[in-house]
């Protein structure tokens, strides 16, 4: 009994089980990354603005010691004309800037006798309109014109001299030293000057201011005398003393009236 029991059972279990085997499972597909976005260049970054313009006034006030300078260039509005000029120049400036010792050293009043416009011309005549570096004065022609101009830009000229590293600047009045350079950045150059630059047009020699002509004298009045073979020539100082000498009846019997 046993034995069929187990044979039943091995039937059985050959007539349930599966008369083919099922295919193992295929492995899930890995899940899909997501597609990177193309990387856009970044846009280009602004250009730097320019550094500000430089400005005469602050250069000189951090300088210290330009005391009447500076309000000098203010009350005649030429550090605006200056700095305007920075912006339209291509060539750049030069600016001879004399401290406070060169304004005491002048003569009293000096400044003070001055119409406004020759207060310009003073000012602008310590501005050239190109930049020079300090090798620059070694070679630089002679004269060098001036904002102050004049006609043709002529009549306000400077003329540089050069001894080793040491520039003097000559007007025809009186010559000053550069002493040391206050600024300089490739256009405009500012160099301190020992003494104020006098124009020859404005002031005499001496230093003084150049006053007004004084008008010509008048020649003496000469009278012509006739009743001669000649036709004289008597000066009214000649004819004083002919009618002291001889009276009048004596003048006029010899004028023949």
């Amino acid at each position: 009994m046993k034995h069929q029991f187990i044979v039943l059972s091995l039937l059985f279990l050959i007539c349930t089980a599966p008369t083919s085997a099922q295919p193992a499972a295929s492995p899930a597909p890995p899940p899909e990354l997501p597609t990177p976005s193309p990387v856009s260049p970044p846009p280009d970054s602004p250009s730097p603005p320019p550094p500000p313009q430089a400005s005469i006034l602050k250069i000189l006030e951090k300088a210290g010691g330009f005391t009447v300078l500076v309000k000098l260039l203010r009350s005649t509005h030429v550090s605006d004309q200056v700095n305007s000029q920075l912006s339209d120049l291509n060539d750049g400036i030069t600016f001879f800037a004399a401290d406070d010792a060169a304004f005491s050293a002048l003569k009293a009043g000096t400044l003070n006798s001055l119409s406004n416009e020759q207060q310009v011309q003073l000012l602008q005549f310590h501005v050239v309109p190109t930049y020079l570096s300090m090798s620059q004065f070694q070679t630089v022609s002679n004269p060098l014109m001036t904002k102050a101009g004049g006609t043709g830009g002529k009549e306000f000229p400077l003329n540089v001299t050069t001894n080793g590293n040491r520039v003097s600047v000559f007007t025809g009045v009186d010559g000053a030293s550069v002493t040391k350079t206050l600024y300089t950045d490739g256009k405009l150059a500012v160099y301190q000057v020992d003494k104020v630059l006098l124009p020859l047009s404005i002031f005499s020699v001496d230093g003084t201011y150049a006053q007004a002509p004084t008008p010509p004298r008048k020649k003496p009045v000469e009278l012509g005398v006739s009743g001669s073979s000649e036709v004289g020539k008597v000066k009214t100082g000649d004819v004083l003393r002919l009618v002291v000498g001889v009276g009048v009846a004596g003048v006029v019997a010899l004028l023949g009236l």
